[in-house]
């Protein structure tokens, strides 16, 4: 016989949540307080009402579902406790006093739902039913902790959304709670409704738009019935207008998204209000130097910044998360950012904007400088974190501050150049250079920035149009520092089309003018490029003197991103030296530092010295592939090898195919056309197995065997009995499988086991 409740019946599917259902099980089991906390729309209450009806039989004495969201008047709130406990009120004794001594002696759940209003009430009652009553539980949903001692504080998290690359699998988007509520909700009220391949890109934009927010999904799927998928899509641009015409019987605040979020936003005090608006100008994300920068301000002190931020997040209106080691980042979600941004917009944003821009401006100068330091790749890491707000200051101040974009997109090249965003970079450069600016210093620094990316993305006369006109105004300036890079670019390019002399010329003028500046980042860079100029005159131990030069200096200054290019440089050298052992390690420590750093063109480099090597070892298959990957890597980025390296590879590619017969070799090129960088190095290192065997990356025969049998339909004990095993090795090879491969599902290895196995078997 099931306990006494008063817990609604379901009248409509719940989806998913499996996992925390699980998890908040363990946590009642071990906590009598327990907080589901979450922006609205989140699926606190849905989620508590299941969980309170799975443990029905742990209570002996009842589960009682307390709705306190239409309680304005907090002195109403033990009286609403007692009647949906069923306590009785008793003539000459307060209500509070009656409700404590019938739960006293009870083993009882109570689901309190809905407290941010009367957070300061609930805490009171709670705390003494916590000290009176110690065999009841109570389980709060609220927006906003209660704050009391023993309190376990669960942030409700949105639903699964999809990965990118289930778009195309129907059945693999549906692994996705996100999805299956939205498909589920939609055959509400157009039955009919089939996630079909040709949706499966919209849908899966909607629910990622979305967040994974319950209430926002199901809103949106009400809208199946009257739009296509694509049409829903589109007009998520003003979500709050699109997302209404929930349900008659919810309450107010969950029929449409805007009150769901009005709801939270009138809780908030004045100065939480302006904090909330004021935050609304931060694109994904922003650290608390950031907030207390830009957000303060008449009626906010700075000190006051990080209290109300942390009543913000207390209240669910702001996500705190963990970035980088030791710092807490902090974001809105985009439903929440959006009606932020309008209440900015109410108040006047354009002040806020311009705090916003000026602070990443000045922060990327700062930040870009060090990208030569020793912890290079920990502030390219920060630049990684803040490209949306860099972003969104760079299309701010093109607008407004035009001398502030051209200085703030200057400041970027660097990072986009080392971070491979070449047609990124190109587009911001190119609009911030269009725009009329009054500072030709920082016109100089900019046509620089752009030069190298042209040069990178294989526009050799757009980067030495820049170069010159850089070269120029640095001499007419008198900016030394602008001048040697200047220089050093149009080395570069003058070697690319096969001016030695005049190539050489430019960097000993470049050179000397770093030995000027004391610019040993400088030297060493034109180093290693008179090192290459000297390989081109054959004076090979010139060049070995010059590069091991260049070597010593890039490891003094702690630069590893020079350093992996000077070590391709001494491979390629050392190898015409004959000193293959030294180039072998060379190009080997090259290409770890540059994977590191994700920079396909220097590991495009090393992939095809480190294949002239496996020729002359005998391993001609690897070789092509290697070759092979290397030519894709550049193809990408519109580079290409150096004339005097071209010559030398592709006569190894030559012999090597030589050795190996045409089918041989042009299985071998095609498999190396087709790898990813990430796999083109592990063939490299000698991780062949990903790279050229028959499509089963890491899988051993035996979980083949298990993978194939996953698809075919089987159960565990059904794998475990045609293969003549044990159904707990049969579960482990399963649990290794989804590890190796990093999929979650059953329906994901069925899927994965088609397309890699037996269709790459055929």
């Amino acid at each position: 016989m099931a306990a006494p409740n008063n817990l609604p019946a379901e009248v409509s599917s719940f989806v998913g949540r499996e996992h925390q259902l699980a998890e908040l099980r363990r946590l009642l089991h071990r906590s009598r307080l327990v907080t589901l906390t979450g922006p609205g729309g989140a699926g606190k209450t849905r989620l508590a009402l299941r969980l309170a009806g799975d443990l029905i039989d742990r209570y002996r004495d009842g589960v009682f579902l307390v709705e306190l969201a239409t309680l304005t008047d907090p002195r109403l709130l033990e009286l609403t406790v007692a009647t949906a406990c069923g306590v009785r009120e008793q003539r000459k004794r307060p209500i509070t006093e009656v409700l404590l001594k019938t739960l006293a002696t009870s083993r009882m759940l109570l689901v309190l739902d809905g407290c941010e209003h009367l957070v300061e009430s609930c805490a009171a009652l709670v705390g003494r039913i916590q000290r009176s009553c110690p065999k009841v539980t109570v389980l709060v949903t609220s927006r906003e902790p209660l704050g009391l001692p023993g309190e376990v504080i669960w942030r409700t998290p949105s639903l699964t959304i999809p990965r990118p690359q289930d778009t195309g699998h129907p059945e693999l988007l549906m692994e996705s709670e996100a999805i299956r509520l939205f498909v589920e909700r939609a055959r509400l009220s157009r039955p009919d409704f089939e996630l079909l391949p040709g949706g499966t890109a919209a849908l899966a934009q909607i629910c990622t738009r979305l967040e994974g927010m319950p209430l926002a999904i199901e809103l949106a799927a009400g809208l199946a019935g009257v739009m296509t998928l694509q049409e829903i899509l589109e007009r998520l641009r003003d979500r709050f207008r699109l997302l209404t015409g929930g349900s008659r019987s919810a309450l107010p605040r969950h029929q449409t998204l805007r009150q769901a979020v009005d709801w939270s936003y009138g809780l908030l005090s004045q100065t939480e209000q302006a904090l909330f608006a004021r935050l609304s100008v931060f694109a994904r994300g922003f650290d608390l130097l950031a907030a207390e920068a830009v957000a303060s301000g008449d009626p906010i002190a700075v000190e006051e910044v990080v209290p109300l931020l942390s009543r913000l997040v207390n209240k669910s209106l702001v996500v705190a998360e963990s970035g980088r080691p030791n710092v807490t980042r902090y974001r809105m979600l985009d439903t929440i950012r959006e009606y932020a941004l309008d209440k900015l917009q109410e108040s006047g944003e354009s002040h806020w904007r311009r705090k916003h821009a000026d602070y990443f401006r000045e922060w990327c100068a700062r930040v870009t400088s060090q990208l030569t330091s020793r912890d290079q790749m920990s502030w390219l890491r920060r630049l990684d974190e803040e490209q949306a707000n860099i972003r969104l200051a760079l299309e701010w101040s093109l607008s407004e501050q035009p001398d502030d974009a051209l200085r703030l997109a200057a400041s970027a090249g660097s990072y986009w150049w080392m971070r491979r965003h070449v047609a990124e970079g190109l587009e911001w450069l190119g609009r911030a250079l269009e725009v009329e600016a009054s500072s030709p210093e920082v016109r100089a620094i900019a046509l620089l920035a752009r030069a190298r990316l042209s040069r990178r993305h294989g526009d050799w006369p757009a980067a030495r149009r820049d170069a010159d006109e850089c070269a120029s105004m640095c001499r007419q300036l008198g900016l030394q520092v602008e001048l040697s890079r200047a220089l050093t670019m149009l080395g570069i390019i003058s070697s690319h089309a096969g001016d030695i002399t005049t190539s050489r010329g430019f960097f000993m003028e470049a050179m000397e003018l770093g030995v000027q500046l004391g610019d040993r980042d400088r030297i060493a860079s034109n180093l290693n490029n008179l090192s290459q100029i000297a390989v081109a005159f054959g004076d090979l131990e010139t060049a070995r003197t010059r590069v091991e030069e260049a070597l010593g200096i890039a490891e003094s200054l702690g630069d590893r991103w020079l350093k992996a290019n000077i070590l391709d440089t001494v491979g390629r050298i050392h190898y015409r030296l004959g000193n293959h052992d030294i180039s072998r390690r060379s190009y080997a420590e090259a290409l770890a530092i540059s994977t590191e750093f994700e920079d396909p063109l220097n590991i495009a480099d090393c992939l095809d010295g480190l294949a002239l090597h496996l020729i002359d070892g005998g391993d001609p298959t690897r070789a092509v592939a290697l070759i092979s990957a290397a030519q894709a890597l550049r193809a990408a980025t519109g580079a290409e090898r150096t004339a005097d390296w071209t010559s030398e590879v592709v006569e190894g590619l030559a012999r090597a195919r030589a050795k190996m017969g045409r089918l041989a070799a042009d299985a071998a090129w095609a498999k190396g056309a087709a790898l990813s960088m990430k796999d083109a190095v592990r063939l490299a290192t000698g991780e062949k197995a990903t790279a050229l065997h028959d499509g089963a990356g890491p899988l051993t025969t035996r979980e083949k065997q298990v993978a194939l049998l996953i698809a075919d339909g089987l159960t565990n004990a059904e794998i475990a009995s045609r293969l003549r095993m044990a159904e707990r090795t049969a579960d482990a090879h399963v649990e290794h499988i989804r590890n190796k491969l990093g999929l979650r599902s059953r329906a994901q290895i069925a899927v994965w086991t088609h397309e890699r196995l037996r269709i790459g078997a055929k």
